[in-house]
């Protein structure tokens, strides 16, 4: 029997998220066929840009539907589950998934699974996700029939696109007046100085530097690698860099071509977010730090020497 794993398609201003084609990925490494919802208005293009990367996008079209309403939009996915029998339902780890996902598991009497940074199918859904305050991870099963879970962002590769899926407009009956809340505003947060999930090229510092003063030689390094900044959690905790720069289980999840590591011991929270780097290089005077179990290239020595020499050797 044909495993059917969908995906919500989460978009905005007729504009489908990025994250999509991740959701897309990671429905394709569990199911035998991949279907994206698309809850929208009528005459929006959300659905032919999301087909390229699945092989079926079921359409429920309502002007009630845009903007986003979490009461109606379960209304349309429950609706289609009931009739359709997927076997997982996936949602970003999100706004939109934390907001919706408890609202369809309840609705469909389905098991919950959040913020999963891996997920594979053994006799169920099965999940990799951060436990105990991200102290660790831990895999976990879904033992209802239909499976729920969020997604952590950028913890799957995207999808490539391929020959767009069919698209199916489906019948539901939208009730706008038994919906109890509706949507009175949004406002966008500020974005950071650079999205580091997106960089080709990040080097990190740890607390191992010492203090706010010595990290400035990981700026120094990515300004000369063309890359940008970032950290691990006990350094944004000090105050030494800003939130929009921590990677790991609470902060990010990168995947840059390349990644260095610069005096960070390699705790479980902080290489979640960078392990599927395809290049990782760590620097680190303790030859014991768990770092060097995930690094392509370790140096056991004083970052504050091996930098200032990486930087003569390009010429910075």
């Amino acid at each position: 029997m044909s495993r059917s794993v969908w995906l919500v398609a989460e978009h905005q201003d007729d504009q489908l998220h990025q994250g999509a084609a991740e959701l897309a990925s990671a429905a394709r490494a569990v199911g035998d066929e991949t279907v994206a919802v698309v809850c929208a208005a009528p005459g929006g293009t959300v659905p032919q840009q999301v087909a390229p990367s699945v092989d079926r996008v079921l359409v429920v079209e309502d002007p009630a539907l845009d903007p986003y309403s979490a009461g109606l939009w379960a209304q349309a996915i429950v609706a289609l589950a009931r009739e359709h029998g997927p076997a997982a339902i996936l949602l970003p780890h999100a706004p939109l998934g934390r907001d919706l996902a408890p609202l369809l598991a309840s609705r469909l009497e389905a098991g919950l699974m959040t913020d999963c940074l891996e997920l594979e199918w053994d006799e169920g859904l099965v999940g990799t996700r951060s436990v105990f305050r991200r102290k660790l991870v831990a895999r976990e099963r879904v033992a209802t029939p239909l499976a729920l879970a969020t997604c952590q962002r950028g913890a799957f590769s995207a999808a490539p696109a391929g020959a767009p899926g069919a698209i199916v407009t489906a019948a539901v009956d939208i009730d706008a007046d038994a919906v109890r809340t509706r949507l009175v505003a949004m406002e966008r947060a500020e974005v950071g100085e650079v999205n580091i999930s997106e960089a080709e090229v990040i080097v990190a510092g740890g607390r191992g530097l010492g203090d706010a003063e010595k990290f400035g030689i990981v700026q120094t390094l990515a300004d000369a690698l063309g890359g940008v900044m970032g950290a691990s959690r006990p350094v944004v905790d000090q105050g030494w860099v800003p939130h929009d720069r921590q990677i790991g289980s609470s902060g990010v999840t990168v995947r840059p071509k390349l990644y260095f590591a610069l005096g960070i011991s390699g705790a479980v929270q902080h290489v979640v977010g960078m392990r599927e780097s395809d290049v990782i290089v760590a620097i680190n005077k303790d030859p014991q730090a768990p770092i060097f179990e995930y690094a392509h290239y370790g140096i056991a020595a004083d970052v504050f020497k091996v930098v200032p020499a990486l930087l003569a050797a390009l010429g910075s």
